[in-house]
């Protein structure tokens, strides 16, 4: 009887175990914790995409910023969506994600 229950209660803990690690990496794009200390962040909703251009409307107007093959974006983003991207001083994105 205790061996079952003891079954029990380690597929319990694994099995959650799988479906925390699972809610942890439905995320596309996530910065780095350098990028986080290190990087200004464009805040606001998207308007434009233009090839490697993004344009994103903040509180303080429109902010336009770069991207490349190496700027960690989430899929699927759509016009409208907040987003929140981590930029260098000459507004390259090192990260472009969703905001929720």
């Amino acid at each position: 009887m205790k061996t079952g229950l003891l079954s029990l209660l380690v597929v319990g803990l694994l099995g959650s175990g799988i479906g925390m690690a699972y809610a942890v990496t439905e995320k596309d794009a996530s910065p780095t914790l350098k990028e986080r200390l290190t990087k200004d962040t464009v805040l606001g909703v998207l308007l434009k995409k233009e090839g490697s251009h993004y344009s994103i409307q903040t509180d303080a107007g429109v902010r336009k910023i770069h991207t490349d093959q190496h700027t960690k974006i989430d899929r699927d983003l759509k016009l409208g969506d907040t987003v929140k991207a981590y930029i260098t001083d000459k507004d390259y994105a090192t990260t472009l994600e969703r905001d929720n």
